[in-house]
């Protein structure tokens, strides 16, 4: 069977199928995410599991990467696979710049000159933040965009992806549809990211470097999504691929799945929670349980039948798809709402109630969030094709199903 065949677990062809589950699990992630930052600015980041579980909401770091990853390399395999042409790396670029930088600049002008914890920001805050370059070292994320460490971890990714795409595209150029070179070459690039982090934690080669911070510190997070995308567009018939579809045709059994492993992930034996530094074996177990826990959450999303079982019809349902809409504003303004009610209302931080912060923050952030998109998200689209998309051979798909959004950690 060839990659335009029907896919086990759905009606459509490869060619065909849409994830409207994945716009619903965009916003349930962001909200990991606000509750995570919230709980931290609250104080609750407590001994006992409900503490921990708060704790390892950054979780939704891992299920954005995996998305990203999915996304946006998945036309770039299926052209492969199909034998045709992928879109113009500057077409791919442009819309990426588009989706991501407008938004995020003035999230950028917003904190520096409206938090009063910023006031002392200078030129080279302002240089740094508005390059996405205040990962590379350390001390360099300010008040209310402490978050932004991960959208400059995913910025990095759009720029390697081309050249990466490019090289996976080859190795499947015998075997488009069943492509095992691949996926062991999205395995190692996961394991050289599991290495790089180990590495930082234990030898601590460049201790200002915020090397932690850096793309290959995730890169198996990526990878993990890009391996969802290659199986998606492979032969039905691959054994690598029926395995798949038969676990993702179950999410009860892919969720309790997650659900054990990050149980698992809550415990000490994955690091210490805050802004304590772990061992280099924690810092990889963590990341290699949120990883698993990742693509457990996304997998019957990508394979099951869409609409089967109400957590599918949730998650892609009208509520699902527009706050999917809004999950990337949420992210960027969350944080700075937080920091700035904090200062206007004179909060002591580590105190307060997680659960009325949480929801104001929340409330405010989402019609922050609603408005960003009306009125600079949405109108921008029409520039999309300011950079034709005539296709050559090799670069990574410009489709917008992908929207960038990252997710914050501890470090805030």
């Amino acid at each position: 069977m060839t990659a335009s065949a029907a896919v086990e677990g759905g009606p459509a062809s490869v060619t065909e199928r849409a994830f409207p589950a994945l716009d619903g699990a965009r916003a349930l992630a962001a909200t990991a995410v606000l509750l995570h930052h919230v709980a931290f600015w609250t104080g609750h980041y407590t001994p006992d599991l409900t503490g921990r579980i708060f704790s390892r909401l950054d979780i939704g770091v891992a299920i954005f990467f995996v998305l990203s990853g999915f996304l946006l390399s998945r036309p770039l395999f299926l052209a492969a696979c199909e034998g045709r042409p992928g879109p113009r790396t500057a077409a791919y670029l442009w819309r990426r710049a588009l989706r991501i930088l407008p938004a995020y600049w003035l999230t950028v002008v917003a904190a520096l000159l409206l938090l009063p914890q910023n006031d002392g920001a200078g030129p080279a805050d302002w240089l740094r933040h508005l390059t996405l370059t205040q990962v590379y070292g350390t001390g360099h994320l300010r008040e209310g965009l402490s978050h932004t460490w991960s959208l400059s971890t995913e910025v990095a990714f759009y720029l390697v992806l081309p050249v990466a795409g490019a090289g996976l595209v080859r190795l499947a150029r015998h075997r488009p549809d069943r492509p095992a070179g691949v996926l062991l070459a999205l395995a190692l690039a996961a394991l050289g990211g599991f290495a790089f982090l180990a590495w930082h934690w234990a030898a601590r080669p460049f201790p200002s470097s915020g090397m932690d911070l850096w793309l290959p510190s995730y890169a198996g997070w990526f990878a993990a999504g890009m391996a969802l995308a290659v199986l998606s567009v492979s032969d039905p018939a691959w054994r690598p691929v029926r395995l798949a579809a038969e676990l993702g045709a179950s999410l009860p059994t892919c969720w309790a799945a997650a659900g054990a492993l990050f149980w698992i992930a809550n415990s000490p034996v994955a690091g210490p929670m805050g802004l304590l530094e772990p061992t280099a074996a924690q810092a990889v177990l963590k990341s290699a349980l949120y990883l698993a826990v990742a693509f457990l959450l996304v997998l019957p999303l990508v394979f099951g039948t869409p609409g089967h079982g109400w957590a599918r019809r949730a998650l892609a349902s009208r509520a699902g798809h527009f706050l999917g809409e809004l999950s990337y504003g949420l992210f960027l303004i969350h944080v700075v709402v937080l920091a700035g009610g904090f200062a206007v209302l004179d909060l002591v931080q580590f105190t307060g109630s997680v659960f009325w912060v949480g929801l104001a923050v929340w409330l405010l952030s989402t019609a922050l969030a609603a408005a960003l998109y009306v009125l600079v998200e949405r109108p921008l689209r029409r520039w999309r094709t300011v950079v034709p998309e005539s296709r050559v051979p090799g670069s990574p798909a410009s489709s917008d199903e992908a929207t960038a959004v990252t997710a914050a950690s501890a470090s805030s």
